[in-house]
């Protein structure tokens, strides 16, 4: 069995909703700990029952210490399951039903409810649902939120609703400020990829390139959306790049007929089209568009 602790700080006693329990125990110093029934609480107290006794309902003020471990849903367990096997979809609407199944007891540190929110915010960022992320923040209550890593990704959908907007000035100035900060590797993508976007969008194409590339190195795999898509839009841009056009049309040619620079362009769309297909991709075919850069010019 799995168990979360929660700690809080507050005295209203807080609504039972009747047909709400979960099994968790109950911490006090100097006291074994007490297998309980949570049936509602809030940041500061409890209600509870004692499991197979009375059916009354008790209160308790969470203070000198006390905490509460809450027993891990079945399904929250499933949701996350299916989260980390990259099923969003699914996992989404596990997490909404845990969500709303545990909001009796929501204002409990790191509660299930708000854990739930939470992932079903990463859910739809992850599926690119942008106005969906921004409507489901918009009801989002960050305070029983404990994690660092949780805590700091909630910062980054100012990102992602500056790229739901299109506000490249702005967005270029959020990567500005955050370019020297030390971030794990899946948040440090999701920066240099939304900043791409906005490189891109105000018509500075080969600096969108470089935050790309940073996207694809820093993330190291572990967000596989962010380096696909910041592939194909390397792989866009080089479509479009005149220079590579020209050295698409003269494969084969002598190689004075071609630009070093248009030569470098086009080996760097090749490497990117390959390692798509090879890694990058997870399976997704490489789109029509681009498959003209697995036409290798090496032996020609």
């Amino acid at each position: 069995m799995v168990f979360m602790m929660v700690a809080a700080t507050c005295h209203a006693a807080p609504a039972v909703k009747p047909e709400f329990k979960t099994d968790g125990y109950l911490i006090e110093k100097n006291t074994p700990p007490r297998r309980i029934e949570l049936v509602a609480a809030t940041r500061t107290s409890i209600r509870y029952r004692i499991p197979g006794g009375s059916k009354d309902v008790l209160d308790f003020v969470l203070q000198d210490g006390a905490s509460v471990f809450v027993s891990e849903p079945a399904d929250f367990a499933v949701a996350m399951n299916l989260y980390q096997a990259r099923k969003y979809g699914e996992a989404e609407a596990k997490f909404v039903t845990v969500k709303e199944r545990f909001r009796p007891v929501e204002g409990l540190e790191d509660s299930y409810s708000t854990l739930a929110a939470f992932y079903e915010m990463e859910c739809l960022r992850k599926k690119g649902d942008l106005d969906g992320l921004a409507a489901a923040l918009q009801k989002f209550s960050k305070g029983p939120l404990s994690r660092e890593y949780q805590m700091r990704q909630l910062e980054l959908y100012v990102f992602w609703d500056a790229v739901r907007t299109k506000s490249w000035d702005r967005l270029d100035a959020l990567a500005n400020e955050r370019s020297n900060m030390r971030l794990p590797g899946d948040q440090r993508a999701q920066i240099e990829y939304c900043h791409g976007l906005a490189l891109e969008g105000l018509g500075r194409a080969d600096e969108a390139l470089i935050s790309y590339n940073a996207a694809i190195t820093a993330d190291g795999g572990a967000s596989e959306e962010i380096t696909r898509q910041a592939a194909l839009r390397i792989l866009g841009i080089y479509h479009n790049d005149e220079d590579v056009k020209k050295a698409i049309k003269l494969r084969g040619k002598a190689n004075e007929e071609v630009s070093l620079k248009a030569r470098m362009k086009l080996g760097e769309a090749e490497s990117v089209a390959t390692l798509f297909e090879v890694s990058l991709g997870a399976g997704m075919p490489l789109p029509a568009d681009f498959r003209e850069f697995l036409k290798s010019t090496r032996g020609k």
